[in-house]
């Protein structure tokens, strides 16, 4: 049964020049507005739907759709999958629109096009992005099947269903497979859009189900595809020896004794660094090492975290007085973070024949595209570029400097080239995410509502212009006085997960708690009383109901809450954490409580604040860059402090169904994460953090005990103490003998 539909009343697709071309599409808050951009250019779509329909035996369904005549369908995707498994996510939305049996959809990659539409993976806006525009074609599949069938059987299209891949007329007991019908409905014109029906939601049986990501079998048994695994005849490792300090100047190198190493055979200058090429990985590695390059530090040698971050607090500017009612200040201050996904930058490309071929794990399909065809000197309809998996990405891959050093290279050597980036070169040459430092002050009146809040603050980067508007808080708080700074330094910065959210909302939700402190009310009462949207409220009670709140806990023990708004998903999230007397955060269990319309697949939203939440735990209590003699200070995980196994947290995620459309993941699960940690940190000691990441430093009491499951219980946070506050150093972290203050380093954790 496929339930009831909704007839669609704004045009969604226009017939193509050839078969069924489903056109681009661009969505509306109030319907679907199509307009035709052209078919994809022959070619465009190879190893796409486009390449499927070529096959033997296969039907060209529209660019995005192919059917072969055994029933298989393919589905095209645009957008690249950078472990968020948007692949899956997006062929759901086309199955469930066809009615086809999940069972017999394989997904296909579209290489980097303009037919396509926009390509960039950004803001969690792939889902809703595509929302409209993968219905339509799943539904317009649907129609011209449905077609097919009723005038092969000469019944009325209205009389015949369609589930699980086949067709049917209940009527007369007839019925074909999709496979059976392509070839007849791929000849048939597209329907008038105005006639297309999409399900209704409660006729969904694919969509709100968890399904494992479609790319999981081949990534588990080494059959995926990352661009390092592209096996070209000829092709050569290269790797380049980068600055080692920001804004560097290479003096000297010895190219004579790199080319002495065996396997190596080229060495060339690219931008401000040199590449060395060698047979295999190690020889270019160890070509590198031999070349002894020595570097003019360059005019930011004397800079680093203190420098910059003063730089940052004169930007910021100072608060007015509180005014009337009890006051609270928070300052804040958020160091640079790397992106550091598991799969370093790197790119294979094979510049020949006045052309070039691109393989690279990208966010941004069509700048890097446009990034190779410059770094070659040929037009852009000269370059094939393929968009592999890839090992996460956060925002670095939207970049294009590791394709366009690959071209390079490539075109330098005359040979395919696999270039790659260690760890290091990853965490000392990435674009940061930026550096930034948050004044707070407001006041909270007899009844204990917000009577003002001041946000001043500085993030490094440049842009210009206030950014202001983007520190409004979620709560009902009349006229907020904010005024924020992009001031421009000379690290490089550039999106990292959740951009600016991932600084703005925790400093936000820190004060928060602060007021309710100032009010003497309970932080998730508080943060209710003060929101005016009644899907908010829920969330925020839901996390609070499911993590116990108010249950009693033992001594140095504490729950914190926030809340974040954004991306068309609102999420609350509570920690739970001790404090021992040593000043070591253990996190016992996190809680998350979100809202993000239908939800697609429950199981990839799971896993996106899963593995957010751990990135927020990881850098509110271990990871950060550290800018020293004008560069980043860290070489790998050792140093660059994530996450391990075993202080990963259970982790409970709850989905709320509001019934709106489909909201964004993956940028969700952390802006909420590093504010719960505080507070609970505050709950658990009295003490207000005023820099992340958390040192055990900043907490350790020697006269505290250690927690135990006997402790004394408090229901409620211990008010902040003088005392208390002025342990909170205001001094950066500093790395001694290459080491953090603080931090316990295993054995197998050290570097060699």
């Amino acid at each position: 049964m496929t339930g009831p539909r909704r007839t669609l009343t704004r045009r969604q697709v226009l017939t193509g020049a050839a078969g069924l071309q489903i056109a681009v599409l661009v969505s509306r808050t109030d319907g679907i507005v199509g307009f035709f951009r052209g078919a994809p250019r022959a070619g465009a779509a190879a190893g796409g739907a486009a390449g499927a329909a070529a096959q033997k035996g296969a039907a060209h369904v529209g660019a995005w759709l192919a059917i072969a005549l055994d029933g298989m369908v393919t589905v095209t995707v645009a957008k690249p999958d950078i472990g968020q498994g948007v692949r899956t996510g997006l062929a759901m939305i086309v199955a469930e629109e066809l009615d086809a049996d999940w069972s017999m959809v394989r997904v296909a990659q579209a290489p980097a096009g303009d037919a396509w539409g926009s390509q960039f993976v950004a803001g969690s806006g792939s889902t809703t992005g595509s929302w409209n525009l993968l219905r339509g074609v799943g539904a317009a599949g649907r129609a011209v099947l449905v077609q097919a069938a009723a005038q092969a059987w000469g019944v009325p299209a209205g009389e015949c269903r369609t589930a699980a891949g086949v067709v049917s007329h209940p009527g007369s007991g007839r019925s074909a497979t999709y496979g059976e019908l392509a070839e007849a409905a791929a000849a048939l014109p597209l329907p008038d859009p105005a006639s297309l029906q999409l399900k209704a939601r409660e006729a969904f049986t694919l969509l709100g189900r968890p399904m494992g990501r479609v790319d999981n079998p081949d990534v588990v048994t080494g059959r995926a595809v990352f661009a390092q695994d592209v096996a070209l005849p000829g092709a050569h490792f290269a790797v380049i020896a980068r600055r080692p300090a920001i804004g560097a100047r290479l003096q000297r190198f010895d190219e004579a004794a790199a080319r002495a190493v065996p396997g190596v055979t080229d060495v060339v200058r690219v931008g401000g660094g040199v590449a060395v090429v060698g047979t295999n990985t190690w020889a270019a590695i160890r070509g590198r090492e031999a070349l002894a390059a020595e570097w003019d530090p360059g005019p930011n040698a004397e800079s680093d975290d203190a420098s910059l971050e003063a730089a940052l607090w004169r930007a910021a500017g100072t608060l007015a007085p509180a005014g009337g009612g009890t006051a609270a200040e928070v300052e804040l201050v958020f160091p640079y973070l790397a992106h550091a996904p598991m799969e370093p930058m790197n790119a294979v490309a094979d510049v020949q024949g006045g052309g070039v071929t691109v393989w690279a794990p990208t966010q941004n399909p069509q700048g890097a595209a446009g990034a190779a065809a410059a770094a070659a000197e040929v037009p852009r309809e000269r370059v094939t570029f393929h968009a592999t998996l890839a090992g996460g990405g956060y925002g670095r891959r939207g970049a294009t400097d590791f394709v366009t050093e690959a071209v390079q290279v490539s075109k330098a050597v005359g040979k395919p080239i696999k270039l790659l980036w260690t760890r290091d070169d990853d965490l000392k040459g990435d674009s940061f995410r930026p550096m930034s430092v948050h004044r707070l002050r407001g006041t909270v009146n007899a009844s204990g509502a917000i009577a003002s809040w001041q946000h001043r603050f500085a993030i490094a980067g440049g842009g210009g212009g206030n950014l202001g508007d983007s520190a409004r808080p979620a709560y009902r708080v009349p006229s907020p006085d904010l005024a924020g700074a992009a001031e421009r330094l000379f690290v490089p910065t550039g999106a990292w997960r959740s951009v600016n959210n991932s600084q703005i909302n925790p400093a936000n939700e820190v004060f928060v708690d602060a007021l309710a402190a100032a009010a003497g009310a309970d932080p998730v009462a508080f943060r209710i009383a003060h929101l005016d949207n009644a899907r908010h409220r829920a969330i925020v009670q839901r996390a609070a109901d499911e993590a116990g709140w108010g249950e009693p806990l033992p001594a140095r023990r504490g729950r914190g809450i926030a809340f974040f708004n954004g991306y068309g998903s609102p999420i609350a999230q509570v920690v739970e954490l001790s404090v021992a007397a040593d000043g070591k955060v253990t996190v016992h269990r996190v809680v998350a409580v979100v809202d993000c319309g239908l939800a697609i697949n429950p199981s990839a939203i799971r896993a996106q604040i899963e593995g957010a939440t751990c990135d927020g735990l990881a850098t509110s209590l271990g990871a950060a860059v550290t800018i020293r003699r004008g560069g980043a200070q860290e070489n790998d995980f050792f140093d660059y402090r994530w996450l391990r196994m075993p202080d990963a947290p259970p982790i409970a995620v709850h989905i709320l169904e509001s019934g709106s459309r489909p909201g964004g993941m993956g940028e969700v699960g952390y802006p909420a994460v590093p504010a719960a940690v505080a507070n609970a940190v505050f709950a658990a000691t009295g003490i207000r953090i005023r820099r992340f990441p958390i040192r055990p430093a900043d907490l350790a009491d020697p006269n505290a005990p250690e927690p135990t499951a006997t402790a004394a219980a408090t229901a409620t946070p211990p008010a902040p103490t003088a005392t208390a506050a002025a342990t909170v150093s205001p001094t950066p972290r500093v790395p001694v003998d290459g080491k953090l203050a603080g931090t316990v380093y295993l054995p197998w954790g050290e570097r060699p």
